[in-house]
């Protein structure tokens, strides 16, 4: 049924709220290393291929690939450009062009002192709520950290959802809370796009996020001499500079700024949390002292990070060979990372948290093999930006607080791909005792 209907992904996902990507592994065991999946894109009349091997991972990802995306898995309601949407190269290396300097290793040092305020903040949070005698809800407390530091480093404004109640910020548990209606989304793209053009009526919290970029943005525009007192660069400064535009020397319009900054503030908040929440579940704080390099751990974490999506690319006219099979041109090909981070021939137990992989002699060969930013020319450029977050939220939970989970299970740590990894159940939570207390 995998290789015949676009019911197959909307049953699972819709339906029964499954990850698809988990059968692939069952389908892929049965079925070999090539498996036809449905199209993301309801009136594509060409076949979809999902790789179970790893070593096409590297192939279809490739800095020498010059692929272009499929339209249905980057077709999102109420959005029309961003660098996702962009499905040539060209288009989106222009893009990619003007950004990048943003995530530089300099421009993330330039803003370590914001990452290092936010997660003072976190600390100064979590240790209210323990005087108070209540566990965290260590979700809920890295979302706010991602979040008002993507809005603070990339913007030079901040939602300041740091400073809520109990962490319980309006936006992060409006977003929270419309994930799981990401899926009917995506499943009825068709639908959506007929009756409801933008989207608004049918996940209206998401677009909040939206609607404060677009109020950021509008403050901007009317008000350019504004950025000259911004504390630091910020995306407004590169995406409003004709001259960064080698080709066009255009700036973008007002819909595409709106994109752009939302694609950024989205993909910045949720993923780096994730990750955090993974390694904090896996090795909690006291385990980490005893370990000879923390960056282990966080590659470790990095390793887990919940994500199931196949960036699917399309097969250029004249065909591709892979795994030792020959691919037509217009075929739609993909792979997801986590076929490679849990493959058995490449990390052994590979279902298992160990940090300690990555300190012995092999830790190079393996570093080819840990793609969480995704590989080649449309890999995510927030890498820099996202080590720096990693280090910071661990550095400073290990010095401040003695952590142990309260009672949080695998089941609660179980999660759905919405887009972003959705956590139906309890989410990890831990008592943080301060240090010395």
């Amino acid at each position: 049924m995998a290789g015949v209907t676009l019911l197959w992904r909307t049953y699972k996902e819709v339906v029964k709220k499954e990850t698809p990507a988990q059968e692939l592994f069952s389908l892929h065991k049965k079925y070999g290393s090539i498996v036809r999946i449905p199209p993301n894109d309801v009136a594509a009349d060409v076949a979809a291929l999902h790789f179970g091997n790893p070593s096409a991972f590297h192939k279809i990802y490739n800095v020498s690939k010059r692929w272009g995306k499929d339209d249905g898995l980057y077709s999102v309601p109420g959005f029309k450009t961003g660098p996702s949407m962009f499905r040539k190269y060209a288009q989106a290396k222009e893009r990619r062009d003007v950004l990048m300097p943003m995530f530089s290793r300099r421009a993330i040092r330039n803003i370590g002192s914001l990452v290092w305020q936010n997660a003072t903040q976190v600390a100064s949070s979590i240790s209210k709520l323990n005087a108070a005698q209540h566990s965290i809800d260590l979700l809920y407390a890295f979302r706010p950290f991602t979040l008002d530091t993507i809005m603070g480093s990339m913007f030079d404004g901040c939602v300041d959802a740091l400073h809520a109640s109990a962490f319980a910020d309006p936006l992060i548990l409006a977003i929270d809370a419309t994930l799981p209606v990401l899926p009917l989304l995506k499943n009825i793209l068709w639908i959506c796009t007929l009756a409801m053009p933008n989207s608004d009526e049918l996940a209206p919290r998401i677009y909040q996020v939206r609607d404060i970029t677009n109020k950021q943005l509008g403050e901007v525009l009317h008000a350019l001499e504004k950025l000259d007192d911004a504390a630091h660069q910020t995306i407004f400064h590169r995406m409003l500079d004709a001259n960064v535009y080698r080709k066009t020397q255009t700036v973008p319009d007002l819909t595409q700024l709106h994109d752009e900054g939302f694609a950024v503030i989205f993909a910045g908040a949720n993923t780096v949390a994730d990750t955090i929440l993974m390694g904090f579940y896996n090795a909690m704080p006291a385990d980490l002292e005893s370990l000879p390099l923390l960056t282990a751990t966080i590659k470790e974490a990095l390793r887990f990070i919940p994500s199931d999506v196949s960036l699917t690319r399309v097969v250029p006219p004249g065909g591709a060979l892979l795994v030792g099979r020959e691919i037509p041109g217009g075929t739609i090909v993909g792979m997801a990372i986590l076929h490679v981070h849990q493959s058995e021939e490449i990390f052994a137990d590979a279902l298992k948290f160990k940090p300690e992989r990555w300190l012995n002699g092999s830790n190079k060969e393996l570093e080819h093999w840990l793609v969480p930013f995704s590989r080649g020319p449309r890999a995510c450029f927030g890498y820099n930006l996202a080590w720096c977050e990693l280090y910071v939220a661990f550095s400073t939970m290990i010095q401040n607080f003695d952590t142990s989970l309260d009672g949080t299970t695998a089941e609660d740590m179980e999660w759905r791909e919405c887009i972003a990894a959705y956590y139906p159940n309890r989410h990890l939570h831990a008592w943080c005792r301060p240090m010395g207390a």
